[in-house]
């Protein structure tokens, strides 16, 4: 039976036949279907109507009909895809799944839920979940080829594996970060210590550096603890002068923007303008880490070398800080993924977190960053930052003095490292009090049994016990006694435990909070 239509999928009138064998199941009421059956423009515009492509293809593999749907995905008009070669529609890559899918069809009648790829005018590649039905009619075979799109499928399952890649990566990330975090608070514990009785300039000046570099780790291991996090960090920011800081970043950058290009043969220019600008307020350690490898990256966009520039200037209300280099520069479609997690251009050189990172930095700075670049150009980085109008007050990087106490209290420090350990006993004693340590939880119980301790210093992830269990039961033995964790991990206990603990630590705690919890719990 052959029928002619107006095809609102985009041509002219164009007749198609409806193949006896077809069976429609459009209702159970036999009538009521040769009614349809026999109105070809309702079948028609059902198939329109499809939200799925929908294509009738004859046994040469030629396209006798599209709906809608299937002139869209082809990018081609109506009349051009008509009579246009199926294969003509998929990638050549691809075309191996149309063959065979075309050869199990024949043979089985009916095929469903294939994956391939169609391919749009344009050269787009769309993945496609597509069905094949073989029709017989008079005049022959014919093929209804119906494809859906699965890119929101693909993107949903591409957001469900970054979501679990990024939880596994947070628990690898956590264990990393308390060992790092140990390892910090050696660190900074020992600097600090020397600061409290060298007197020499230059060595102080070299052992403040070695506690700012050490306070700086510990605010990146925060960063990257929480990144991806909505909750607040809860750090509270202070006025910034960004002169002052682009200075020591600058300085502390030497050896990549001057030392390694000498050392190569190349050489890298950088020139400053940093003109008077007002005090923003944020995190030091957090806009040095930023600006510091923004720098980096610079450099390794010059390997032949370039110049490097860095300026400030202040508008009405807001910083601006621009970066530019006149390295390689980024295509556009780089320019785009800058700022996405993991992203990078190093290969395994690099994790690909830390423009991530600066540009959540950034924002919660409430500031703005945007990036200009063109390949072979250069790119140029401009940081937008809110002022504040108060003086900047005195930010030496002196450790604040810990004064001996006249009251010798009772401590007990309960630590299984020896480097922290020996650390936290001498800190203990600088400050006046008695002291005794054990290296394990078995241990430090025997000790609250023996005798009261006013203050408890334990470490939370002790190899036998948890040192949760030591501050329960220090609590248990006096309630008086004051209990100080230091931990590593964030978030480390349970309500149930937190009763027992008065104070938590995280590492690297400088002396100064050391002994500021001290005196807390010794004057509560």
């Amino acid at each position: 039976m052959l029928y002619r239509a107006d095809l609102i999928a985009g041509g002219g009138p164009q007749d198609w036949e409806v193949p006896p064998q077809t069976d429609l199941m459009l209702t159970a009421d036999e009538h009521t279907q040769n009614n349809l059956l026999s109105d070809a423009s309702v079948a028609v515009q059902l198939l329109a109507a499809c939200p799925d492509a929908l294509l009738l293809v004859d046994e040469r593999r030629n396209i006798q009909y599209a709906n809608r749907a299937a002139v869209q995905i082809s990018g081609y008009d109506y009349d051009e895809v008509v009579g246009l070669s199926l294969k003509e529609l998929v990638p050549p890559e691809e075309r191996r799944w149309l063959a065979e899918t075309a050869q199990e069809a024949d043979q089985l009648a009916k095929v469903s839920c294939v994956c391939g790829k169609l391919q749009h005018r344009d050269g787009t590649v769309v993945p496609v979940e597509v069905s094949v039905s073989k029709l017989e009619s008079g005049q022959g075979a014919i093929y209804m080829v119906v494809a859906r799109e699965t890119a929101e499928r693909v993107q949903l399952t591409e957001e469900a594996l970054h979501a679990e890649h990024m939880r596994a990566l947070g628990e690898i990330a956590s264990g990393v970060a308390h060992d790092f975090r140990n390892v910090l608070a050696a660190i900074l514990g020992r600097s600090q210590l020397l600061l409290m009785k060298v007197a020499d300039p230059q060595m102080r000046e070299a052992l403040q550096a070695i506690e700012k570099a050490a306070l700086d780790g510990g605010e990146t291991v925060k960063r990257i603890m929480r990144y991806g996090s909505p909750e607040p960090s809860g750090e509270e920011f202070v006025p910034v002068d960004l002169n002052e800081l682009l200075k020591e970043v600058i300085e502390s950058t030497r050896y990549r923007w001057f030392h390694e290009p000498q050392v190569e043969g190349r050489r890298i220019e950088l020139e400053a303008r940093l003109t008077p600008v007002p005090l923003t307020e944020g995190s030091p350690s957090e806009l040095r880490q930023f600006f510091t490898n923004l720098i980096m990256n610079a450099c390794d966009a010059m390997p032949d070398g370039g110049r490097l520039a860095i300026s400030t200037q202040s508008g009405p209300t807001t910083i601006t800080v621009t970066i530019a280099d006149t390295g390689e520069g980024m295509a556009p479609e780089v320019q785009e993924r800058i700022f996405d997690a993991f992203f990078t251009t190093k290969g395994g050189s690099s994790l690909g977190l830390g423009l991530a990172l600066g540009k959540q930095s950034v924002s919660r700075h409430g500031g703005q960053i945007t990036v200009g670049s063109s390949v072979g150009e250069g790119t140029i980085f401009t940081i937008t930052l809110p002022r504040i109008v108060q003086d900047l007050e005195d930010a030496s990087s002196e450790s604040p003095a810990v004064s001996a106490t006249d009251h010798a209290a009772q401590i007990l420090v309960v630590e299984d490292e020896p480097v922290l350990r020996d650390l936290l006993r001498e800190s203990v004693v600088t400050m006046g009090h008695d002291v005794r340590v054990a290296s394990r939880t078995e241990e430090a119980l025997q000790l609250i049994n023996i005798q009261h301790y006013d203050v408890v210093i334990t470490d939370l992830g002790m190899p036998d016990i948890p040192g949760s269990k030591v501050a329960q039961a220090a609590k248990q033995a006096s309630g008086e006694t004051h209990v100080i964790l230091l931990t590593g991990w964030d978030n480390p206990l349970s309500p149930t435990q937190s009763t027992y603990v008065d104070q938590i630590l995280i590492k690297p705690a400088s002396v100064a909070d050391l002994s500021a919890a001290i005196e807390a719990g010794l004057a509560a």
